[in-house]
């Protein structure tokens, strides 16, 4: 069995990666986890979410639980990005379809879908006033992105 999903903070990027599309439960954990870690550096996150290029396409019950995930973490995170890796039809079909319930649930104000994390480096970088490149190495280094 394969673990639900993995997850990290880095200065204060909370860096989440999913080898599949999230279940409730995994929801409600990686925002439990978003939660505590607001609380304890005192400051909005910056939500950085994998999903890994081999995931099937999101099923209406998975994309409801990213919808929840995306509503429930809009209170710890300043902004909130998407990584829906690869080049083939699938994974261009999943981030046309997660833009879509973005701009249907009119939740694009934080949020952002990329192709990979280097879609994601410039806004981490304007956001942290600083070069990411170290703690974006430090992501890979820990399978948290590819």
């Amino acid at each position: 069995m394969t673990t639900a999903y993995k997850s990290d903070v880095i200065d204060r990027i909370f860096f989440a990666r999913y080898p599949q599309p999230p279940s409730k439960d995994t929801v409600a954990a990686v925002v439990s986890l978003v939660a505590a870690a607001q609380q304890r550096i005192g400051q909005p996150l910056i939500y950085v979410g994998s999903i890994d290029s081999k995931s099937k396409v999101p099923n209406a019950e998975e994309r409801n639980n990213l919808n929840t995930l995306l509503a429930e973490l809009r209170p710890y995170c300043e902004a909130i990005n998407l990584i829906i890796e690869g080049s083939e039809l699938q994974n261009s079909l999943q981030r046309v379809v997660i833009s879509g319930m973005i701009i249907f649930t009119r939740t694009y104000d934080n949020f952002a879908v990329h192709k990979s994390i280097d879609g994601v480096t410039a806004d981490l970088a304007e956001r942290l006033k600083k070069d990411v490149s170290p703690l974006i190495k430090l992501a890979r280094d820990r399978g948290l992105v590819s």
